[in-house]
């Protein structure tokens, strides 16, 4: 659900901001030693590239789930992960049609995405605060009127999910909601990456983006490319959400309410753009209000 009126986003300026300080902030896991720099200063380019699927895809289904809430007063939102400032981009837009300033709270594990959200923030002066930690052990005294994400489920395995909306049902005061979207894919295997061929697209297909982009990017071609490789590599994996039913038992066990649940495609550019993890290719979203009663 995309709208003509949504605002464009400064790629070209964040793509190699993140790019600079992705490998001195990014999280590092403390068991493997390896930090996520790899995703985090590629993530624009992709971005700039249009060929990943970001809130600006389901702005519409954003604005019609959150528009109810503003206009009865709510104004706490909690950004629950997110890789850059799109989600942070996409409230602002609803906000501003409301003409109201929203309370915004950025929650990641890592650094990297809350220091582009704090420099979206600065530049369109948005008060935001910006929390480093795990949504998994988050705790905050004062509830939240809504939590947004997008595509965040694949992060986490299906043991730990339960424990994921359980956080969030209890970081949202009664009557709040969840607002989200989340790729449904019924055939996949438990852990999905980049196939061999599914790579070697990617860094072709980035290779020739970025060469036709030279205008809008800030270093040769054949260095994104390079970041392309390193990205499709076995660091991307992502634990899919193979049916709508999955998500219900999920959200009715925390003590969800669930809206009618709509499962669409991105649009047409989605046949065209590369496969695999995080991919807009081929790809159908599940849109998601659950209601903590």
């Amino acid at each position: 659900m995309t709208v003509e009126n949504y605002p464009e986003e400064p790629l070209a300026l964040s793509a190699p901001l993140a790019r600079e300080i992705a490998p001195g902030h990014c999280y590092t896991d403390p068991t493997s030693g390896e930090n996520c720099a790899w995703s985090h200063g590629f993530w624009q380019y992709l971005r700039l590239f249009d060929f990943i699927t970001t809130p600006r895809d389901h702005a519409g289904f954003y604005r019609a789930a959150l528009g109810p809430m503003i206009a009865a007063g709510k104004r706490r939102v909690l950004i629950s992960g997110t890789a850059d400032y799109a989600m942070l981009h996409c409230l602002r837009w609803v906000f501003e049609e409301h003409k109201v300033a929203p309370e915004i709270t950025v929650l990641d594990i890592c650094a990297t995405p809350l220091l582009l959200n704090e420099w979206y923030a600065a530049r369109h002066g948005l008060a935001v605060r910006a929390v480093r930690s795990d949504i998994l052990d988050f705790t905050q005294a004062s509830p939240y009127d809504m939590i947004c994400t997008h595509s965040f489920f694949g992060r986490f395995t299906p043991e730990e999910r339960p424990k994921l909306v359980q956080r969030w049902h209890d970081l949202l005061r009664p009557g709040g909601r969840v607002v989200t979207v989340n790729r449904i894919r019924p055939e996949a295997p438990e852990r999905v990456g980049f196939t061999p061929e599914q790579a070697a697209d990617l860094r072709q297909r980035v290779l020739a983006a970025a060469a036709a982009a030279q205008d809008r990017i800030d270093v040769a071609p054949e260095v994104i490319a390079e970041m392309a490789e390193e990205y499709a590599g076995a660091k991307q994996v992502t634990h899919p959400v193979r049916s709508v039913a999955e998500l219900e038992a999920l959200f009715g066990q925390a003590g969800f309410r669930l809206e009618p649940v709509k499962v669409e495609p991105v649009g047409a550019r989605s046949t065209r753009t590369p496969k695999g993890p995080t991919m807009s290719g081929a790809a159908n979203y599940a849109q998601i209000v659950a209601i903590r009663d």
